[in-house]
């Protein structure tokens, strides 16, 4: 129960620092998935209705903690205190890999604290579900409630490119129907407006290595590189693709960098 109790937001924190910079590549993409036997429409999520087929699966240990956590929401007087313990209720719903769950205190707290942090760390909740194996339901929620998430961080700090890198990147993981090409177009458009910031480019060149464009992902991260040439994520993938286009040499040339990476 004490490593429990330990359990605080600080896992939305790092989720949400990983995505900022390197996008939505850090999660498992080999999560057990949620259970599917349900195809809710969005509206229909909410915390009350969802959490009771939620818990169907977990174990009993599991349950009694969570249990414990919900009734020190009820019970809390002040907001702080109240919003300390939902921060503890969505960090451990992330580690029993319950991303809707997780989004939704998240969100709950976004809602309360109202800022870009906050609503950064419940886009990036919600999208940690995006590389599970869920339902077309479930996915289609967690990444307009990510988005949406996102947007509401970008009207805090509209300046702050990050967060508008996230959103495009959930068009991308789950594409919409009627626009799939949105999410590149989105990425695209960011190079463009913010030519200063290596993670357009970054992002544009790791999704370039996932379809085998080698020759289209070198621009974009030579680009990145010469924006920011002492981050070992982009001297990493811009190994991987210089090895591939048979460059030794550019690729040696970065391996100190690289190494840097932990």
């Amino acid at each position: 129960m004490k490593h429990k109790e330990q359990i605080f937001y600080i896992i939305g924190a790092l989720v949400l620092l990983g995505v900022l910079f390197f996008g939505f590549d850090i999660f498992p993409s080999s999560t057990k998935a949620l259970e599917k036997s349900r195809a809710l429409n969005t509206q229909e999520y909410d915390i009350s209705t969802y959490q009771a087929e939620a818990k169907a699966s977990l174990r009993a240990e599991d349950i009694k903690y969570l249990e414990t956590l919900e009734a020190q929401v009820q019970h809390a007087g002040e907001d702080s205190a109240k919003i300390n313990v939902l921060k503890q209720l969505s960090g451990y719903w992330y580690q029993l890999q319950n991303p809707i769950m997780a989004g939704l205190y998240a969100k709950e707290i976004a809602s309360s604290e109202e800022t870009a942090i906050s609503w950064s760390i419940a886009g990036t909740t919600f999208a940690s579900g995006l590389q599970q194996n869920l339902d077309d339901k479930q996915e289609e929620f967690l990444r307009d409630e990510a988005v949406d998430a996102f947007e509401k961080a970008i009207s805090l700090e509209p300046k702050v490119i990050e967060h508008r890198v996230n959103q495009a990147l959930c068009y991308i993981e789950r594409p919409a129907a009627n626009e799939p090409m949105k999410g590149i177009q989105m990425l695209v458009g960011l190079t463009n407006s913010y030519p200063e910031s290596p993670l357009p480019p970054y992002q544009l060149a790791r999704l370039a290595v996932k379809t085998g464009q080698y020759e289209r992902g070198l621009t974009r991260i030579e680009q990145a590189l010469a924006l920011d040439p002492t981050n070992a994520r982009i001297a990493c993938l811009a190994i991987d693709i210089y090895t591939a286009l048979n460059k030794p040499e550019e690729a040696k040339a970065l391996e100190g960098i690289c190494a840097q990476q932990q």
